[in-house]
């Protein structure tokens, strides 16, 4: 193995036992950094430590042939980032060239969102005469109940969830544990999916597992399943709207912000570390007053 795989697989390692992130969070790292090794070893670069400033900018310019995005390019310097900052914690490197990389300036951009009446109206348009479209209304609901992430829904487990006190016990991004409560009309789609449909579900294909959202195989749904599922709702309710499943979690937030919810318990249910993370949502609630009073106020008329 070469220097630099065993350093890079050490770092990963690091990562996922020591530091606690999800496999899809480190399989992100990963591809950066191997993209980034690939690289060294076209330019005639055979360890980390024979990397120089001046070479990073030829790597710079070469993802930017790639028509990636600012965000895009910001990440993956990030993630090489951390990298070395590792190497130097454990003396296998003495500089960190990557901090004398400046971060890309990236456009503002606010998080999508439905209004209410629209998200009400698309959890109300789920099919829910078979088991599977009972599954996704179940879910649906749960995600806007709760402003879960995508991640989360997939790996829910079922001690996560407590019908008495209508609470779910979340592991959130980056080790960051929370509560957060859902109401009757989740709980209700939810406990029967749980005891009928799941159980059906998982009966018929002989699985025995705990994770909460399977597929028709008895399966643990994964991300892009939750993704596919969410795509299928939003088409039949309107073929002309394109929505991911962190815009239902966008809703949630802008929708308890309208109702006049403190944005530090706004900032807890999302299991924001920052609140300048959650304060973005309080520019599209400000921007949605703005409309509603210039449609509303008679001297705009």
């Amino acid at each position: 193995m070469s220097d630099f795989a065993k350093m890079a697989n050490d770092y990963l390692s690091y990562l996922q036992y020591v530091k606690k992130y999800s496999a899809l969070t480190v399989t992100g790292y990963q591809r950066d950094i191997y993209e980034f090794i690939d690289y060294c070893h076209r330019e005639g670069i055979e360890s980390f430590g024979a990397v120089q400033y001046s070479f990073l900018r030829g790597y710079l310019a070469y993802l930017h042939t790639k028509s990636l995005s600012p965000k895009t390019i910001n990440h993956k310097m990030s993630s090489l980032r951390g990298l070395y900052r590792y190497l130097q914690k454990e003396e296998l490197l003495d500089d960190n060239p990557f901090l004398l990389v400046e971060s890309l300036k990236e456009p503002q951009r606010q998080p999508d969102f439905l209004y209410m009446d629209e998200m009400l109206d698309l959890l109300d348009s789920i099919d829910t005469h078979t088991v599977l479209g009972r599954r996704n209304k179940a879910m649906l609901e749960l995600m806007y109940a709760s402003g879960l992430r995508c991640l989360e829904v997939v790996e829910m487990q079922l001690s996560q969830i407590d019908f008495s006190r209508q609470l779910l016990f979340i592991h959130g991004k980056g080790g960051k544990d929370r509560y957060v409560p859902f109401h009757d009309l989740a709980a209700k789609w939810l406990k029967d999916y749980i005891e009928n449909d799941r159980y059906e579900i998982m009966m018929k294909a002989h699985q025995d597992h705990n994770y909460v959202f399977v597929n028709k195989l008895g399966k643990p749904l994964t991300n892009r399943g939750v993704e596919d599922i969410v795509d299928r709702v939003v088409k039949n309710y309107d073929p002309t709207k394109k929505i991911h499943p962190h815009t239902i979690r966008h809703s949630f937030a802008t929708h308890l912000l309208e109702q006049g919810l403190d944005i530090r318990v706004v900032q807890e249910l999302l299991g924001h570390a920052n609140l300048s993370t959650t304060q973005v949502y309080t520019h599209i609630t400000n921007q949605h007053l703005k409309e509603v009073y210039d449609h509303s106020h008679p001297r705009n008329q």
